[in-house]
């Protein structure tokens, strides 16, 4: 099971200095969800704060896809969401066939991050087994500014679950056309 919890960032300049709200849910917890965010968040129908609702409940649907697919080991499904040019990485830009290459190849600091084995007991090596370890995971939706994305900023998905740590930051996705594309890399380019 996956469940959501709202998470937000300031409104951007000139935007009346609302609380952005994000927020989306899987099954049951979709109606209070809703109500908590109703009650909490200012004024309902603004259209900044619509957007990133909406926007979240889709990056939650994004979520449960690629529990899925890393679950599954299918790399492709995780490449599937690298934008041609490939993505950002410090100062620099990971090219899509690297990523490609480092998904696929066991060895990769990339591979074993998101597919790895051998992890601690709180620790797991990987999101696939930090995913096969639960049952339930629950999908944080956070919206950060960024000048390509805004409005409504870039959305963030962070996984969590209870007594165990999350192998990786959060992944982050721009909207081009419909469809969600990593921005940011996971690889570390500190």
């Amino acid at each position: 099971m996956t469940t959501a919890r709202p998470r937000g960032i300031p409104s951007p300049p000139g935007d009346g200095g609302r609380p952005a709200r994000a927020g989306s849910s899987i099954g049951p917890a979709l109606a209070a969800l809703l109500a908590a965010l109703a009650g909490s968040a200012g004024a309902r129908g603004e259209p900044l704060d619509d957007r990133r609702e909406a926007m979240a409940k889709r990056l939650v649907q994004l979520g449960r896809e690629l529990r899925r697919a890393v679950e599954a080991g299918d790399a492709s499904a995780v490449l599937a969401r690298v934008p041609a040019e490939g993505i950002a990485c410090g100062g620099r830009t990971v090219p899509r066939a690297r990523v490609e290459r480092d998904l696929r190849s066991p060895g990769s600091w990339l591979h074993r991050t998101l597919f790895g084995t051998g992890g601690g007991p709180t620790r797991p090596a990987s999101l696939r087994e930090f995913f096969l370890r639960v049952d339930e995971v629950t999908v944080e939706v956070a919206f950060e500014p960024d000048p390509a994305a805004w409005p409504p900023g870039r959305g963030c998905l962070t996984f969590r679950a209870r007594g165990l740590s999350p192998p990786t930051l959060p992944l982050c996705f721009v909207e081009r056309a419909g469809r969600f594309w990593l921005t940011e890399s996971p690889y570390p380019c500190g």
